[in-house]
């Protein structure tokens, strides 16, 4: 590949964009949308309050972030998905076939292309997370990892897309392909955790030791000689929260939790952040469950609990284990990099044996 090649097409195909009206208006719809929404939101919490505190825009970063990877995982698709397919329909893929550009180079230069396009809505909405971020809604450190999972996961998407609009004939087909596999991303994979939920029990041994009340006095608590001792089956959600690695929200939810402590005096807190909570939940689930596990009300005073450490408490304010979005974004690239593949093995000359349907010029 060359890189004049790659520009040749990513030119080509950008400019028709910029010419079309339709994309234009879609980006204006979306700023005022932005507006509306950030603007809306801000007017409603000052007419219930003086000032709005930090707390709301906390909620409402997590909202907008939230919408902002909604609407590229939509946007996405349509950039790409009907892109060869469309342009074979056109009868203008022939011509570029027939010039001296690589097959790899038409698919790279459309793949920049789309992912370019794509960018722009997360541009025009970069300037609305950086003031919720200065107003208190998140950290720095989340933020470029917010912006980093956004801005791989459209590449990816696009790059699905792409693949798919070089194995069907149909535009509508390569879109709707897509935004199944998007579905599958988002939908599909807490429902597939859901599922394989009942598969990994494991049997757990409860021993608990109790207060002799017959015994004690008011001088002296004294405990029960043979604790009781139950079994109980216990979800092994450690062997299948990966499940959850390639949903892009779930990623957000880790760069999130696993933002870095606030210096002393800083009020911040981000215990109201749905997507902290997501992050710190699938952190709990990654706690391996142990075999055996003993509860002591009578360590001390009668009153006294004494609990398993190894025990996990999902939602804790902390997390304990390392931060898994990166490995999202591989997860992610690999099946990116499967559909440009693909695409540039379809789109090789001499073509051979079409399918029914495809035309060639």
């Amino acid at each position: 590949m060359t890189w004049t090649g790659i520009r040749t097409i990513m030119v080509l195909e950008l400019r028709q964009r910029v010419r079309a009206t339709r994309w234009r208006v879609m980006l204006g719809i979306w700023l005022a949308v932005l507006i509306l929404l950030c603007g809306g939101l801000t007017i409603a919490a000052a007419a219930t309050s003086s000032e709005p505190s930090k707390e709301f825009f906390v909620p409402l970063y997590d909202l907008v972030v939230c919408f902002v990877l909604g609407i590229g995982l939509i946007v996405a698709p349509t950039l790409s998905a009907t892109s060869i397919n469309g342009d074979r329909a056109d009868a203008t893929l022939a011509l570029l076939q027939a010039t001296a550009l690589r097959s790899q180079e038409i698919v790279v230069g459309k793949l920049l292309a789309a992912w370019v396009a794509a960018i722009a809505f997360l541009g025009v909405a970069v300037p609305f997370l950086v003031i919720l971020t200065v107003a208190g809604g998140s950290h720095w450190q989340a933020l470029v990892a917010h912006l980093v999972i956004l801005v791989f996961t459209l590449g990816a998407v696009c790059a699905i897309g792409l693949g798919f609009s070089s194995l069907t004939a149909r535009p509508s087909a390569s879109a709707v392909l897509t935004y199944i596999v998007v579905a599958a991303l988002t939908v599909g994979t807490p429902l597939a955790t859901t599922i394989a939920s009942p598969l990994v029990t494991s049997t757990q041994t409860e021993v608990t030791y109790s207060v002799d009340y017959d015994s004690s006095t008011d001088d002296k608590v004294v405990c029960e000689t043979d604790p009781e001792i139950s079994t109980n089956d216990v979800t092994r959600t450690d062997r299948i929260w990966w499940m959850l690695a390639p949903n892009p929200f779930v990623a957000l939810g880790d760069a999130t939790a696993h933002v870095p402590p606030q210096p002393a005096g800083k009020d911040l807190d981000y215990s109201t952040s749905l997507l902290t909570i997501t992050g710190r939940w699938v952190d709990g689930m990654r706690d391996p469950q142990p075999e055996r596990v003993v509860y002591n009300y009578c360590k001390d005073r009668e009153d006294s609990y004494d609990g398993p450490s190894s025990t996990s408490n999902r939602g804790d304010a902390k997390t304990k284990h390392i931060a898994f979005w990166p490995a999202s974004l591989v997860a992610l690239v690999t099946l990116g990099a499967g559909g440009v593949i693909t695409a540039s093995r379809r789109l090789r000359v001499p073509a051979g044996k079409l399918p029914r349907g495809v035309r060639l010029a």
